[in-house]
C-alpha cells in the first residue's frame, strides 16, 4: 500500500514537471500540432520499421548470444579464445560504427539492402551483450545438478540440453529483458543509413513542417511506451517463469 502511495505520488510529480516545462516552453517556442497530425502516417510507418527491424535483430541476436555462449563455456580452446575474441571486439566498438561498417563494407561486398545491414548491424553488436548473459546464466546452474547427470549415465550433450539451458535461459531472463530494451532504442541508430525508422520518420517530418521540437516530443513519447511495455512483458514473464 506505502509503495502503491509513492509511486503513484512520483507519477504526479514526473506530470507535474513535465508540464511546467511544457507550458514554460510554449511562451517561448509557439507549438503547432496540427501540422504533426498530418504527417501521423509516417509515424506509423516508422513504427512499425521499428518493431520489424527490433523483432527481426532480436530473433537473430539471441542465436549468435547462445552460439557464442557454448563457445565461452567449451572444453575445446579455440573455441573459448574465438567467442572471447568476438565479445571483446563488439563490446568495444560503437554501435554506429559497426552499422557504417556493414553498410558500406559488406553492403557493397554482397550487395545487401538497408534493411539486411541494420539487422546485421544490431545482431552482431546486441549478439555479444546476449553471449554474456547466456554465459553467465550456464555458469549459475549448480555444479551438483551436472554432476547428478553425469551419475545417471547423460552424455555431455544431453547434460547441457536438458539440464543446463533449460535453466540458464529462465535464470538470464530478467537481464535479456532489459537487453532486449537496449536493442529497441539501439535501433535508432539505423536512421544513419536512411532505413525508414520512427527516428528517420521524426526527423523528416521536422525537416518538412519545421515542427521539430513536436515531432521529437512524439518520437520520445513512442519509445517510452514501447519499451514500458516491454517491461511490463518481461516482468510478466519472468514472474511465470521464475525458478522455484
Amino acid at each position: 500500500m506505502r509503495r502503491n502511495f509513492a509511486r503513484a505520488l512520483s507519477i504526479l510529480i514526473f506530470l507535474a514537471i513535465a508540464t511546467i516545462i511544457y507550458l514554460s516552453l510554449s511562451k517561448v517556442y509557439p507549438f503547432n500540432w496540427s501540422v504533426i497530425i498530418r504527417y501521423s502516417k509516417l509515424f506509423v510507418d516508422g513504427i512499425l520499421m521499428t518493431l520489424k527491424i527490433s523483432g527481426f535483430s532480436l530473433g537473430l541476436s539471441l542465436v549468435i548470444g547462445m552460439t557464442i555462449a557454448l563457445a565461452r563455456v567449451s572444453r575445446v580452446e579455440i573455441f573459448k579464445e574465438l567467442g572471447t575474441l568476438y565479445v571483446w571486439f563488439f563490446r568495444n566498438m560503437p554501435l554506429l560504427v559497426i552499422i557504417l561498417l556493414v553498410y558500406y563494407g559488406m553492403g557493397s561486398v554482397l550487395n545487401i539492402d538497408r534493411f539486411l545491414a541494420g539487422v546485421i548491424s544490431l545482431s552482431l553488436f546486441e549478439g555479444a551483450y546476449v553471449a554474456e548473459i547466456f554465459r553467465a546464466g550456464i555458469e549459475a546452474v549448480p555444479p551438483g545438478e551436472i554432476e547428478a547427470g553425469a551419475a545417471l549415465g547423460f552424455y555431455n550433450y544431453q547434460i547441457m540440453g536438458s539440464i543446463i539451458l533449460p535453466q540458464a535461459f529462465r535464470i538470464s531472463i530478467p537481464p535479456l529483458i532489459g537487453q532486449l530494451i537496449s536493442l529497441v532504442k539501439d535501433s535508432s541508430l539505423v536512421s544513419v543509413i536512411a532505413l525508414g525508422d520512427i527516428t528517420m520518420r521524426a526527423r523528416q517530418i521536422g525537416t518538412q513542417t519545421l515542427a521539430t521540437l513536436e515531432a521529437y516530443l512524439i518520437l520520445a513519447g513512442i519509445y517510452l511506451l514501447m519499451t514500458s511495455t516491454l517491461s511490463v512483458l518481461g516482468r510478466y514473464l519472468e514472474r511465470r517463469l521464475a525458478i522455484p
